[in-house]
């Protein structure tokens, strides 16, 4: 039997869960429907496009995404991820572990 994580690593997974969730909507969108996205977001923040560098465009698509993904509240995805942790594995491999790099330099995106 699978020995239970304490409390700060399931809440740790479950924002890696939730992040995984929103980046994997983010990469699926046409660049044309990201653009969208980010136009009315920026919109709506009162923000003029032109004066907006790369960094702030994805802030804002990513907010956006934040607010219309459906993710599950912590408690219940607590309850899923205690019943079948192993199902959830495939979120969790260590940077090493699934052959990806650091870019940059070694810096880490937060």
């Amino acid at each position: 039997m699978r020995e239970e994580p304490p409390d700060e690593e399931v809440r740790s997974r479950y924002l890696d869960f939730c992040a995984a969730r929103i980046s994997e909507v983010f990469l699926s969108l046409s660049d044309e429907r990201t653009y969208q996205l980010m136009e009315e977001a920026a919109s709506e923040a009162g923000l003029e496009i032109g004066s907006l560098g790369f960094s702030e465009m994805m802030d804002l698509v990513t907010e956006r995404l934040r607010h219309s993904v459906p993710l599950p509240e912590f408690a219940d995805w607590v309850r899923e991820y205690r019943a079948a942790p192993e199902s959830f594995d495939h979120l969790f491999l260590e940077p090493e572990a699934s052959g990806s790099s650091d870019v940059g330099g070694g810096e880490h995106l937060e």
